[in-house]
């Protein structure tokens, strides 16, 4: 089985998976274009401490950077957090990468920052994104209507879920 981590990552790492990232249609169909100065400026952003409770992951596999991976907005007395993914390219979906991912992020969010619940949230399109909250015991909670206006001017609803992370803990 190839193996799967979160880690933070290096700089040139960084450039490496933004060099080969292409957006899914499904959920943003406009191109991306890599710009060595922008990625540069993200990544200060993202690891120079300019957000507060707040964390980003690399996804690798076998030591290639895939995807990305944040925790955020995470409130340590509510014990609250969200968080968000993104993988490089169709040619590494659909195959369990995002699911073991996913499970990865809500350890780290229950065992290094304490955190009792995590939320997220998707567009009723996004298939393989349901798949992955349902595989991970997220439930949903909300759907909200016509939230995200698509760059086409159609509508897509807001689906937010929510996990409780001391199940996994008593699991």
């Amino acid at each position: 089985m190839r193996e799967i981590v979160l880690r933070p990552f290096m700089p040139e790492e960084y450039h490496a998976f933004f060099r080969r990232y292409i957006p899914d249609p499904v959920t943003d169909p406009t191109p991306f274009t890599y710009n060595r100065e922008q990625i540069e400026r993200s990544y200060r952003y993202n690891y120079g401490g300019f957000q507060e409770n707040y964390a980003h992951y690399g996804i690798f596999l076998d030591d290639e950077p895939v995807g990305s991976l944040q925790l955020k907005r995470m409130d340590p007395e509510k014990g609250t957090g969200e968080f968000g993914i993104i993988l490089r390219d169709d040619g590494v979906k659909n195959q369990g990468i995002g699911t073991r991912a996913v499970l990865l992020a809500m350890a780290e969010a229950r065992n290094r920052y304490h955190l009792k619940m995590l939320m997220g949230d998707t567009m009723g399109r996004n298939l393989r994104m349901i798949r992955v909250f349902e595989k991970t015991g997220f439930e949903l909670q909300e759907r909200i209507p016509d939230a995200f206006r698509l760059s086409d001017g159609s509508r897509q609803d807001r689906l937010v879920y929510r996990k409780n992370l001391m199940e996994e803990q008593n699991a």
